[in-house]
């Protein structure tokens, strides 16, 4: 070719080089045999620019360029939802950002979420900058190797995309225009060694090697062990596989797991991006959520962020999008109905109302947390997040919410109305997590403070024993009782879980001797079907108090406060009557047990009336009491 692009005949380049005439003409009409063929793909792709300067791009290519939506259409042959290019508009507003940002994205199944995540967005993404580090990652190795792996086809393709039939006949795609490499130049570099399927570089612009920079995407799966390198762009694509997730410690491992190894990959002024479907609530995205950062008076870390994507605390960003959107419904639920925001469907086409309602009607728990990105139906869950946050409701009622924002732990509002009563509580077990608390109560003002709230494997030398060599109690159960005591206001009770009381805590002589020298009440707490679930006495009486803020929870910024109480938040707001709710709750009957007990702690014993209450409320199987010593 380079002959002939000399002047050369066909016939003398041919003579020249040692072949056939037909074999010169094969070459050149890419006809004949799959090596002439591949061969003259080959120098076809070879003969392109590295870089088309941004002056010499077509018109086409410079509105590709700086819009998604063309881009999608023209090299994808893809129609974008009004969704995708709004989550793209903030994405942008987020990488313009100086300091690293993170970003949950929820959205449907069959909402069109992973192609554009793992193709699309890092496709325009590399056009617009070649020197990006970006890092696609996934609960495999392996599918985040296909990701890699057909995000570089789209490079080197060199035919455009024909859509499918029956896209084409529903409206959802349609055939592409141009390739990227025609439009944009060469981005598979002369190195080969660099252009592999788990990771690859492309041509960068000027005589920038490719073999002394760092990949251009990576992938990275969380069963693949380490993490190295560190990135400007990442995207994770549906991490949370909940096959994997059925047990609390796989649950808690990958949150380990995203802590340490996850988040620590993002350069300074990175983006990371964790994106997927909820799909329970208390997964990975909910956790996500749940982080705060430390703010200072005159950080000035959001300053160059819109109004509406400042944290205040937060350390993620949350964009979140529902199948059905029910307050800009008028019941228009054509397939050729418009899409949100002007319609009230996501994508009516893919995620139609035939296949919605059908979905809601049978099981409207899994609607609410896979189609509409929701922790749970706020109605089947023992607390509305509303009641605790604050802010009015659906039903015109606004709630005072349940946070104390100035409060750390092991502190208390000054001039209370009366002198508190301090109980701690414990729901152990002999093989899993432990669930303590502490609380306050006072009795003239109603309100009930959470002052320490922990969960964590233990056993019973965790929670209290005796150090024979020094003479000294040690655990958790002394450390709080010493906190207590600064507070000024020691803790008077402990409630304790009675079976596993009895096994691992009580046996123990030490324990006895312990609450005796620290003037400590033991009330074990017997737990069956009748007191669990009556509607007077039992879980449910916890809703009231958290509905009318009678719970105060520590919530201070740049504390353990508002973690260690979310511990507690989490569950009961996702705690369901029929166990399909949270996926534990121990923190929950702990606080129970505190709820179900203070009435006979605080009723004065004596001459006075008790009140009225199910035999075995009190006595020997209800929560009685039982004197240190």
């Amino acid at each position: 070719m380079e002959l002939r692009d000399g002047g050369q005949s066909r016939y003398a380049a041919a003579k020249r080089i040692g072949v056939s005439q037909r074999a010169a003409k094969d070459f050149e009409d890419g006809t004949g045999s799959q090596i002439g063929r591949l061969a003259k793909a080959a120098y076809e792709e070879a003969r392109k620019p590295a870089v088309i300067p941004a002056d010499l791009l077509v018109p086409e290519a410079v509105e590709a360029f700086e819009n998604i939506e063309a881009f999608a259409r023209r090299y994808f042959g893809l129609i974008l939802m009004p969704w995708q290019i709004e989550a793209t508009e903030r994405i942008m507003e987020l990488q313009r950002s100086p300091h690293e940002e993170y970003v949950v994205i929820n959205a449907p199944p069959g909402s069109g979420k992973s192609t554009f995540f793992t193709r699309i967005l890092p496709a325009w993404a590399t056009v617009r900058d070649r020197t990006i580090r970006g890092m696609i990652g996934s609960h495999t190795q392996r599918l985040a190797e296909w990701y890699t792996r057909r995000l570089k086809n789209e490079f080197e393709r060199s035919v455009p995309v024909r859509a499918e039939t029956k896209d084409l006949k529903l409206g959802m795609a349609l055939d592409a225009a141009a390739v990227l490499s025609e439009d944009f130049g060469r981005f598979k570099p002369d190195i080969k060694e660099v252009w592999r399927a788990d990771q690859f570089t492309v041509a960068q612009e000027g005589d920038v090697p490719v073999s002394e920079k760092e990949p251009t995407w990576t992938c990275f799966g969380v069963d693949s062990g380490f993490l190295g390198g560190r990135f400007d762009l990442i995207i994770w694509d549906d991490l949370y596989d909940p096959r994997k997730m059925r047990t609390a410690d796989a649950r808690d491992d990958l949150k380990r797991w995203w802590d340490e190894v996850a988040e620590t990959r993002l350069e300074p002024g990175g983006l990371l991006i964790l994106q997927g479907q909820r799909m329970a609530p208390d997964d990975i995205y909910r956790y996500a959520l749940d982080k705060h950062t430390d703010l200072e008076e005159g950080d000035d870390s959001e300053e160059d962020l819109p109004e509406d994507l400042r944290l205040g605390g937060d350390r993620y960003h949350h964009l979140y999008y529902q199948a059905h959107y029910q307050d800009l419904c008028e019941s228009d639920h054509r397939m050729t109905a418009e899409p949100w925001p002007d319609g009230c469907l996501l994508y009516p086409r893919r995620l139609n109302w035939r296949k919605l309602s059908h979905i809601k009607s049978q099981t409207p728990e899994r609607f609410e947390i896979l189609y509409q990105q929701q922790d749970t139906d706020p109605g089947s869950v023992l607390v509305n997040p509303l009641w605790i946050g604050g802010g009015t409701g659906d039903d015109g009622v606004l709630y005072q919410g349940c946070w104390d924002e100035g409060r750390d732990l092991w502190e208390l509002p000054a001039n209370l109305p009366g002198e508190p009563l301090i109980v701690a509580t414990a729901d152990p077990s002999p093989s899993k997590y432990w669930a303590l608390q502490v609380w306050a109560y006072v009795e003239e003002s109603g309100f009930r403070y959470l002052l320490e709230s922990y969960r964590q494997k233990m056993d019973a030398p965790t929670f209290l024993d005796w150090n024979h060599s020094e003479g000294v109690f040690t655990g958790i159960a002394e450390e709080w009782w010493q906190r207590s005591v600064d507070m000024g206001h020691p803790i008077q009770y402990w409630i304790i879980e009675s079976n596993a009381a009895q096994k691992f805590i009580l046996q123990y002589d030490h324990f006895r001797r312990w609450s005796a020298q620290r003037n400590v009440n033991l009330i074990p707490h017997y737990t069956h079907s009748r007191n669990k679930a009556d509607p007077d006495y039992g879980v449910q009486m916890l809703a009231s108090l958290y509905r009318h803020g009678q719970v105060r929870l520590p919530g201070k910024q740049g504390t353990d406060a508002r973690p260690h109480a979310l511990l507690l938040v989490s569950e009961v707001t996702k705690w369901t009557a029929d166990g399909h709710g949270a996926n534990t709750d121990d923190c929950v009957m702990a606080q129970w047990f505190f709820e179900h007990n203070v009435p006979n702690i605080r009723t004065p014993m004596g001459n006075v009336v008790p009140m009225w209450r199910p035999s075995w409320v009190k006595g020997a199987k209800g929560g009685g009491l039982v004197e240190a010593g």
